[in-house]
This record gives C-alpha cells, structure tokens and sequence, in this order.
C-alpha cells in the first residue's frame, strides 16, 4: 500500500514528537510544559536567517551547517527533494538569492524535547518582478531537530497560494 508524501510526512512527524520528548510521569507532552524560551528564540533566529538567504544569499558552509545531512522537502506538487538537490544549486560556493523581498508574517514554534515544529506565511517578491505583481504566498511546515545542543534544519513542506 502506499502512502502519500504528505500523510508519511505527517505519520512521522507525529512519531519524532512523541519519541523525543519528556512525557513526563502522566504520559501526555504539552508543548508549553516542554518548551525552553532559549530554543524558540533560537528557532526564530534560524528561522530568520533562512529567509533572509532568499534575499541575500550564503555561502555552501553556512548552507551545511544549517541543514541536518538527512534533510528532505515535499513540495506542493509532492515532489520529493533532498539537501543534495540544496548544495547542487550553489554556484562559486554561494548560493543566488532569488527574491528582491521574503517576509516571515505569520510563525508559529512549538518545541517537544529534541524536535520542533515550524508553521509559517511566507511573502515573497522575486528579482526583478514588474510594480506592482502580486507577492508570492506559501504556507509552510519545517521541522528542527536538536542534535549535540544545535538545531538543525530536518524537513520542510509548503504550498503555494
């Protein structure tokens, strides 16, 4: 039987949250009993930063110490990518921005133990887009996972609307 991109991504979402976190002596894991304030700023942070390497750009090392090695995308159309697929498109050893502006306006962080789970509205603009075209919005879904005290960018999954 096979499972939808989506649905497998769901299914292990919810099994990394459940795997990684401290329960706690009830059994039952509510995100504000588990969150440190330190890692949603820290999540906020690297949040942050990936947009801004839509604008600005970075260099291969940034871009590796960034993404987990395993790191996997499903994009609207389920299309599945890897952070291979990331690295291949740095040219010189930096990547090329893409947007002339990428806001974050909506985004939501929920940390359980080692994983966290990013919901976001991203507003894009690309390069040299004509006045006046009608920015890009995505809904995105990433997930962090912290590995020897460090967040690292694991999964990622978005629709355009």
């Amino acid at each position: 039987m096979r499972i939808f991109p989506v649905a497998a991504l769901v299914l292990s979402l919810g099994a990394l949250a459940f795997s990684s976190s401290d329960a706690g002596s009830s059994g039952i894991c509510c995100p504000g009993e588990t969150a440190d304030p330190a890692d949603i700023e820290e999540l906020r942070r690297l949040e942050l930063r990936g947009a801004r390497t839509n604008v600005e750009g970075w260099t291969l090392d940034e871009a590796k110490a960034f993404f987990a090695p395993k790191w996997v995308s499903v994009g609207p159309d389920g299309k599945i990518a890897g952070v291979d697929s990331v690295f291949e498109s740095f040219v010189g050893g930096r990547s090329r921005p893409w947007a002339s502006r990428f806001d974050l306006v909506e985004l939501d962080i929920r940390v359980y133990g080692t994983a966290a789970v990013v919901i976001g509205l991203a507003e894009a603009e690309g390069i040299g887009a004509p006045a006046g075209t009608k920015p890009v919005r995505f809904r995105y879904l990433n997930v962090w996972r912290k590995v020897n005290g460090r967040w690292l960018y694991s999964e990622q999954q978005f629709t355009r609307f």
